[in-house]
């Protein structure tokens, strides 16, 4: 995991709060959080009018997984600059580092999503610029974004996609 946020002690659901809020002022008409305990991921959609059209951005994140202690639960000692004397410190356990990982992984979610909106406001880039590859596309009765098709391709470096079952333009079932 990065520094950036590692320390945050902003509680999950007052970043989720500042996200709601955020997406309410840029005028989405819904939010939902979902969560992956197995697998440490988060899930987060909201319902968007992009240049007149509804559209749903979905993005999903792993919750990093915490690093390992350096030292197995070795007792420190910290300098108390209030009570001017030393004070014992355990390292964290792991339920409270993935606790942590998962506090920083949201005040990032809330960032990215501000900092999103202030480029987009500020006119370096249209909202299909920022959000493309989250827009989400019901394409074979499963709901995917425009990153989980184009991602796969990349690696190939190849710029032919798949052959979708759906017409792109008109929205009709191509039949065979």
């Amino acid at each position: 995991m990065t520094t950036a946020y590692a320390t945050t002690s902003v509680p999950v659901e007052r970043s989720k709060e500042a996200i709601r809020r955020l997406l309410i002022e840029q005028g989405a008409r819904g939010v939902q959080f979902s969560e992956d305990f197995a697998d440490h991921r988060i899930n987060l959609r909201f319902a968007l009018e992009v240049e007149g059209v509804l559209r749903t951005v979905t993005t999903t994140l792993v919750i990093p997984k915490p690093e390992e202690p350096k030292r197995k639960r070795v007792i420190r000692r910290r300098w108390n600059r209030r009570t001017q004397r030393y004070e014992s410190v355990a390292p964290k356990r792991d339920g409270e580092r993935w606790e942590q990982a998962e506090r920083s992984t949201y005040r990032a979610l809330h960032y990215w999503l501000k900092s999103s909106f202030e480029a987009v406001d500020f006119g370096l880039f249209s909202m299909t610029d920022m959000f493309l590859s989250h827009f989400e596309w019901m394409i074979g009765g499963r709901a995917t974004t425009v990153g989980q098709i184009v991602k796969p391709q990349l690696p190939v470096g190849s710029l032919m996609l798949p052959e979708p079952e759906v017409e792109v333009l008109t929205g009709e079932i191509v039949d065979d």
